[in-house]
């Protein structure tokens, strides 16, 4: 029988002592001690349930409590990633930025010599242009030297066939430049099938020149006596070598003017 089916509340001690006095029966005694101690454990496991309630509550905010810190953490860690993963960001941005500013300054370097060579290369361009500009005045310059000399040469070339008797001959027979005189005097060569030195000088090839009828670059043979006409004649021939020279040596340094 449970204490509330007795009409038993929670036990009292002087509720206890009263019942104790008003019944005398040693049965409802052996009841009544049997109630109460009954109701002291159940007192007793009211209490211990209050305990455990206390504890199992103790126990739900600590958990509680862990799973907020646990919150908690997980937020913080959240945090501390996401904010390694901007600092990494800024770092990685960083060192980024600089090596777009060392390439930049390579690159900057690399312009400068660029440009640098390039003016060298329009300044040794400028020079080529300026040497073929003084090369092609030189070559003008050459060309019209060579046609005042060509023209000098010819003025030449007439003033000496104009001025001496030199006539050209071809293909003489050796034999017609030997001596024909018993006596030992020097024979000469007849100057009427000659050509003019002025008509043969395109020609290089010449076998005999006459002067006044001797034959020019002929070595002759040593002779104890000359006649009078030969003594005349080698004075001509003399006197216009020694003009001629004279006259050759004034053309040729007299400077060239174009």
């Amino acid at each position: 029988m449970s204490p509330d089916a007795v009409g038993v509340g929670p036990p009292d001690p002087s509720a206890r002592a009263d019942a104790w006095v008003a019944v005398s029966s040693p049965e409802l005694r052996g009841q009544l001690a049997r109630a109460a101690s009954l109701g002291e454990r159940l007192v007793a496991a009211d209490e211990a349930r209050a305990a455990l309630a206390r504890r199992l509550q103790a126990a739900l905010e600590v958990r509680e409590e862990s799973r907020r810190q646990g919150a908690a953490l997980d937020e913080m860690r959240r945090r501390v990633e996401l904010r390694r993963a901007r600092v990494e960001e800024v770092v990685a941005k960083r060192d980024a930025l600089q090596i777009v500013e060392r390439r930049k300054e390579q690159l900057q370097v690399q312009i400068d010599r660029v440009l640098q060579l390039s003016g060298a290369v329009a300044a040794a361009n400028r020079q080529l242009q300026e040497a073929k500009e003084v090369l092609s005045g030189e070559k003008a310059r050459l060309g019209d030297l060579q046609r005042l000399l060509r023209m000098r040469q010819q003025s030449m070339i007439d003033q000496v066939a104009a001025l001496y008797p030199v006539k050209v001959f071809h293909g003489l027979p050796h034999e017609q430049n030997l001596d024909t005189s018993t006596n030992g005097a020097h024979g000469t060569l007849s100057e009427e099938n000659g050509t003019h030195i002025l008509n043969v000088i395109k020609f290089p090839q010449v076998h005999a020149l006459t002067f006044f009828g001797w034959q020019i670059g002929k070595q002759r043979r040593k002779q104890k006596d000359f006649s009078e006409k030969d003594l005349q004649r080698s004075a001509a021939v003399l006197g216009y070598a020694a003009h001629l020279k004279q006259h050759l040596l004034l053309q040729q340094s007299a400077p060239v003017s174009i």
